[in-house]
């Protein structure tokens, strides 16, 4: 079988842009030598933080994500701000949803958020050494409950396929990469 190649841009049109993403279309010539349009979200990259207390619990959000029509678990995070590194943005979020400041930062790795259809990256970070800076400060559109999970707990939900959430499989996979799980 042959190595994948590369397809070659012939056009692109963008049809659609917002401060989060920008929407084109796509045509392309495949390695057949067919033509195919594709389409493509480009997305503003994210930032997301696992929070893990000296216990060994993880800070996980339950928060109602509209696209799914369900309240889903998730670690605090959010996109990169102009001017922004993936860092800063983690801390900013860390503070914002839960109100939680660290004393110590750890990258874990980068997410590719569904390259199928989706150029955009998750950066993850680990928080270590955690304390209450103050209340949290959602934005405006965010509504979300905030509590510690034993990681046998979120491994259990994984498990049972009760947490589908990218961003925190993501997040166990890193955890046991290093040794946490």
């Amino acid at each position: 079988m042959q190595k994948p190649q590369p397809w070659v841009v012939l056009s692109e049109d963008v049809v659609y842009v917002d401060r989060w993403v920008r929407v084109a279309r796509t045509r392309v010539r495949l390695p057949n030598g067919r033509t195919y349009v594709y389409t493509t979200l480009y997305r503003v990259p994210g930032a997301a933080v696992v929070v893990l207390d000296d216990k060994q619990h993880i800070l996980l959000q339950e928060e109602y994500r509209h696209p799914l029509g369900k309240v889903i678990y998730q670690i605090p995070g959010g996109l990169v701000d102009a001017g922004e590194t993936p860092l800063d943005a983690a801390r900013r979020e860390l503070r914002e949803e839960t109100g939680y400041e660290a004393r110590s930062w750890e990258l874990l790795g980068v997410v590719q958020d569904n390259p199928g259809l989706i150029d955009g990256e998750t950066t993850l970070f680990l928080a270590r050494d955690v304390y209450r800076a103050g209340d949290a400060v959602p934005e405006w559109t965010e509504f979300h409950r905030v509590g510690w999970y034993p990681l046998s707990w979120l491994r259990d939900r994984i498990e049972r396929g009760e947490i589908e959430d990218r961003v925190v499989l993501a997040a166990f996979a890193f955890l046991c990469a290093r040794g946490y799980m």
